[in-house]
């Protein structure tokens, strides 16, 4: 058993999916029999119960510390003060918690404090600092040089392919985001799931679940536009805040008076296997947009394909790189065009209209999950040879 603290700078809780990967490694370590501490910014100086709020088990410590924002903003953060203001306040935590190996996402300045003969594991789903402004990148390669950096944990093979190039002496491992195993549901249950939650009648139901943006990168203008052609179609958005929640509502008035989409704002992840469970078609509409922090497009770590893959759905998804990493066409998925709407719903008619292919694609997809992405087999590349 090793006393692991997992040190980053997200927000915990809220309804964005890096802090909702941060909290799955916590329990998946945990589950595997380690100490674990978390620390993280809290979003207000009372707010959910971390564990509660993400549908977990818990068990193990969480520190989130609210820092006033004239002193923890976009301001400082940007010029790394935030950073450097985090890891002041938590390097207590080395005296108290006495850890056998730091953890570390989202952070930079906020490892200043770590002692060099503490091993660090450091996650990255993108660039990150890398690609960011020239300071970022010097102090981002002095704390890869001044503290003890053992492995670089990846999502992909083609950002492992970018970073063994910058850190040759640093050994890089793809470990694939993880799900948490599926639960059983009884019918019973689930019928009363679908008769009080599911909104509208429609008797085939496409669905997508979810963190919601404004600016489209996750493709809800694509599911919008396609619940437009396909209105015998109920399609459902399972995730976002209020305020990007009512951004789509409108943007999808203005394609669509047939009443067939419906968004339903974020619900816990407790909830997220009944509303799979209703759905005879998921989606995963991701759109291509690269920058200097992720050359191949921003958030290429496709957090919910395992959990659609552990439920056997059939699923839709963009035909992006990280996405062929993880779903192989016409067998486990199918791939389309990200921005080609005809494409989208030609794809979901023709799963909607074959349930044998739905059954073939979602048995082959829960076998996939089952040979690569359960949180065990994600903690064991992890943390092997540490």
């Amino acid at each position: 058993m090793k006393r692991i603290l997992y040190l980053s700078n997200a927000v915990i809780p809220t309804e964005a999916s890096r802090s909702l990967s941060i909290m799955r490694v916590c329990q998946a370590l945990t589950d595997a029999g380690h100490r674990v501490m978390l620390s993280a910014i809290a979003p207000s100086k009372k707010h959910d119960d971390p564990v509660s709020y993400y549908g977990l088990r818990g068990g193990f410590s969480i520190q989130c510390d609210y820092f006033n924002r004239l002193f923890y903003n976009n301001v400082t953060c940007w010029y790394l003060l935030g950073g450097l203001i985090h890891a002041w306040k938590t390097r207590s935590l080395f005296r108290s918690f006495k850890p056998d190996l730091v953890y570390s996402r989202l952070t930079i300045l906020e490892l200043a404090f770590v002692p060099r003969k503490i091993p660090i594991i450091f996650e990255m789903h993108s660039l990150g600092a890398l690609g960011q402004k020239w300071w970022r990148r010097i102090v981002f390669r002095w704390i890869t040089r001044c503290k003890n950096i053992r492995r670089i944990i990846v999502t992909t093979n083609i950002l492992a392919d970018l970073l063994k190039k910058e850190f040759p002496n640093i050994e890089i491992v793809i470990a694939r985001l993880s799900a948490e195993p599926p639960i059983e549901i009884a019918s019973g249950d689930l019928d009363n799931f679908r008769e009080n939650n599911l909104l509208g009648s429609f008797k085939q139901n496409v669905g997508y679940t979810g963190f919601l943006d404004t600016y489209g990168l996750r493709g809800t203008d694509i599911i919008c536009q396609a619940a437009a052609q396909m209105p015998n179609v109920g399609f459902h958005i399972v995730g976002g805040d209020p305020a990007a929640v009512e951004h789509w509502k409108n943007y999808a008035e203005e394609w669509n008076n047939h009443g067939n989409i419906f968004f339903y704002g974020y619900r816990n992840p407790a909830e997220m296997p009944f509303f799979l469970n209703v759905l005879d078609v998921v989606l995963a509409p991701l759109q291509y947009r690269p920058n200097k922090r992720a050359p191949v497009g921003q958030n290429m770590s496709p957090l919910k394909l395992p959990q659609y893959m552990g439920y056997a759905q059939a699923i839709v998804a963009s035909d992006l790189s990280a996405h062929r990493e993880v779903l192989e066409h016409k067998k486990t998925a199918l791939l389309v065009q990200h921005n080609d709407v005809d494409a989208w719903v030609s794809s979901i008619q023709s799963l909607l209209d074959s349930p044998q292919t739905r059954q073939k694609f979602g048995e082959a997809a829960y076998n996939a999950y089952a040979a690569e992405f359960t949180p065990e087999q994600r903690i064991k590349k992890i943390l092997e040879g540490i």
